[in-house]
Protein backbone atom coordinates (compact mmCIF):
# COMPACT_ATOMS: atom_id res chain seq x y z
CA UNK A 1 0.00 0.00 0.00
CA UNK A 2 2.84 2.37 0.74
CA UNK A 3 4.22 1.79 -2.76
CA UNK A 4 0.84 2.52 -4.34
CA UNK A 5 0.43 5.60 -2.16
CA UNK A 6 3.79 6.98 -3.34
CA UNK A 7 3.02 6.16 -6.99
CA UNK A 8 -0.38 7.83 -6.76
CA UNK A 9 0.57 10.95 -4.78
CA UNK A 10 4.31 11.42 -4.97
CA UNK A 11 5.90 12.66 -1.76
CA UNK A 12 3.23 15.19 -0.79
CA UNK A 13 0.63 12.97 0.90
CA UNK A 14 2.48 10.04 2.40
CA UNK A 15 0.78 8.62 5.47
CA UNK A 16 2.76 6.19 7.56
CA UNK A 17 2.09 2.46 7.79
CA UNK A 18 1.19 3.10 11.44
CA UNK A 19 -1.53 5.64 10.56
CA UNK A 20 -2.96 3.45 7.78
CA UNK A 21 -2.73 0.35 9.96
CA UNK A 22 -4.76 2.06 12.67
CA UNK A 23 -7.56 2.79 10.19
CA UNK A 24 -7.49 -0.84 9.11
CA UNK A 25 -7.63 -2.05 12.72
CA UNK A 26 -10.59 0.23 13.54
CA UNK A 27 -12.70 -0.60 10.47
CA UNK A 28 -11.39 -3.70 8.66
CA UNK A 29 -14.81 -4.21 7.10
CA UNK A 30 -14.38 -0.91 5.22
CA UNK A 31 -10.88 -1.39 3.78
CA UNK A 32 -9.89 -3.35 0.67
CA UNK A 33 -6.86 -4.14 -1.42
CA UNK A 34 -7.22 -4.79 -5.15
CA UNK A 35 -4.75 -7.20 -6.63
CA UNK A 36 -4.16 -9.18 -9.76
CA UNK A 37 -1.88 -12.19 -10.01
CA UNK A 38 -0.51 -11.35 -6.57
CA UNK A 39 0.34 -7.75 -7.45
CA UNK A 40 -1.31 -4.98 -5.43
CA UNK A 41 -3.00 -2.51 -7.79
CA UNK A 42 -5.03 -0.27 -5.50
CA UNK A 43 -6.51 0.14 -2.06
CA UNK A 44 -9.22 1.95 -0.19
CA UNK A 45 -9.52 2.92 3.47
CA UNK A 46 -12.86 4.03 4.87
CA UNK A 47 -14.47 4.13 8.29
CA UNK A 48 -17.62 5.28 10.05
CA UNK A 49 -17.57 8.98 10.92
CA UNK A 50 -19.78 11.67 12.37
CA UNK A 51 -18.69 15.19 11.41
CA UNK A 52 -16.10 16.96 9.30
CA UNK A 53 -12.84 15.46 8.13
CA UNK A 54 -10.24 13.77 10.31
CA UNK A 55 -6.74 15.18 10.52
CA UNK A 56 -4.45 13.88 7.79
CA UNK A 57 -1.28 12.03 8.91
CA UNK A 58 -2.70 11.51 12.40
CA UNK A 59 -4.00 8.45 14.20
CA UNK A 60 -7.74 8.13 14.54
CA UNK A 61 -7.97 7.26 18.23
CA UNK A 62 -11.48 5.87 18.12
CA UNK A 63 -14.56 5.84 15.93
CA UNK A 64 -17.75 7.62 16.95
CA UNK A 65 -20.32 5.49 18.77
CA UNK A 66 -23.01 6.65 16.38
CA UNK A 67 -21.86 7.40 12.89
CA UNK A 68 -24.34 8.72 10.37
CA UNK A 69 -21.96 8.48 7.43
CA UNK A 70 -18.94 6.69 6.12
CA UNK A 71 -15.75 8.62 5.52
CA UNK A 72 -13.74 7.50 2.50
CA UNK A 73 -10.27 8.35 3.75
CA UNK A 74 -8.20 7.26 0.77
CA UNK A 75 -8.63 5.44 -2.51
CA UNK A 76 -5.45 5.07 -4.54
CA UNK A 77 -4.72 3.16 -7.73
CA UNK A 78 -1.28 2.41 -9.13
CA UNK A 79 -0.65 4.19 -12.43
CA UNK A 80 -0.01 0.71 -13.91
CA UNK A 81 -3.65 -0.19 -13.21
CA UNK A 82 -5.41 2.95 -14.37
CA UNK A 83 -8.14 2.29 -16.90
CA UNK A 84 -8.70 -1.25 -15.56
CA UNK A 85 -11.72 -0.34 -13.42
CA UNK A 86 -9.84 -0.78 -10.13
CA UNK A 87 -10.97 2.57 -8.70
CA UNK A 88 -14.61 1.94 -9.60
CA UNK A 89 -14.53 -1.54 -8.08
CA UNK A 90 -12.98 -0.26 -4.85
CA UNK A 91 -15.49 2.59 -4.65
CA UNK A 92 -18.38 0.14 -5.15
CA UNK A 93 -17.09 -1.89 -2.17
CA UNK A 94 -17.11 1.21 0.04
CA UNK A 95 -20.53 2.36 -1.18
CA UNK A 96 -22.11 -1.04 -0.49
CA UNK A 97 -20.44 -1.24 2.94
CA UNK A 98 -21.72 2.23 3.86
CA UNK A 99 -25.25 1.52 2.63
CA UNK A 100 -25.36 -1.77 4.54
CA UNK A 101 -24.15 0.04 7.67
CA UNK A 102 -27.21 2.31 7.35
CA UNK A 103 -25.25 5.49 6.68
CA UNK A 104 -27.06 8.42 5.14
CA UNK A 105 -24.02 9.51 3.15
CA UNK A 106 -20.42 9.00 2.22
CA UNK A 107 -17.99 11.89 2.66
CA UNK A 108 -14.40 12.46 1.62
CA UNK A 109 -11.80 15.11 0.99
CA UNK A 110 -10.91 15.30 -2.68
CA UNK A 111 -7.46 16.58 -3.50
CA UNK A 112 -7.50 19.38 -6.05
CA UNK A 113 -6.81 17.17 -9.06
CA UNK A 114 -9.47 14.60 -8.08
CA UNK A 115 -12.53 16.83 -7.57
CA UNK A 116 -13.91 16.13 -11.06
CA UNK A 117 -13.45 12.37 -10.59
CA UNK A 118 -15.52 12.37 -7.40
CA UNK A 119 -18.18 14.64 -8.92
CA UNK A 120 -18.51 12.00 -11.63
CA UNK A 121 -19.32 9.47 -8.90
CA UNK A 122 -22.11 11.62 -7.49
CA UNK A 123 -20.27 13.63 -4.84
CA UNK A 124 -21.02 17.32 -4.33
CA UNK A 125 -18.78 19.94 -2.75
CA UNK A 126 -19.63 21.15 0.75
CA UNK A 127 -18.25 24.19 2.50
CA UNK A 128 -16.01 23.08 5.35
CA UNK A 129 -12.73 24.33 6.75
CA UNK A 130 -10.37 21.39 6.40
CA UNK A 131 -7.63 20.43 8.84
CA UNK A 132 -4.10 21.28 7.73
CA UNK A 133 -2.36 18.88 5.40
CA UNK A 134 -4.89 18.30 2.64
CA UNK A 135 -3.31 20.92 0.41
CA UNK A 136 -4.45 23.84 -1.68
CA UNK A 137 -7.61 23.19 -3.65
CA UNK A 138 -8.75 20.22 -1.54
CA UNK A 139 -12.54 20.04 -1.20
CA UNK A 140 -14.83 18.33 1.32
CA UNK A 141 -17.45 16.33 -0.62
CA UNK A 142 -20.59 14.37 0.20
CA UNK A 143 -22.72 11.79 -1.60
CA UNK A 144 -26.12 10.83 -0.26
CA UNK A 145 -26.92 7.15 0.04
CA UNK A 146 -30.18 5.26 -0.04
CA UNK A 147 -31.51 5.11 3.50
CA UNK A 148 -33.11 1.84 4.55
CA UNK A 149 -36.10 1.73 6.85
Amino acid sequence: MLRIQREAYGDAYQESAHVLGRKLSLAPEACWLAERDGEALGYVFAHPWQAGAPQLHALVECLPERADHGFLHDLAVSPRARGMGVGSALFDKVRVWSEQAGHRALTLVALADAVAYWRGLGFASRTLTLPDGYGAGAVFMRRSLAVRD
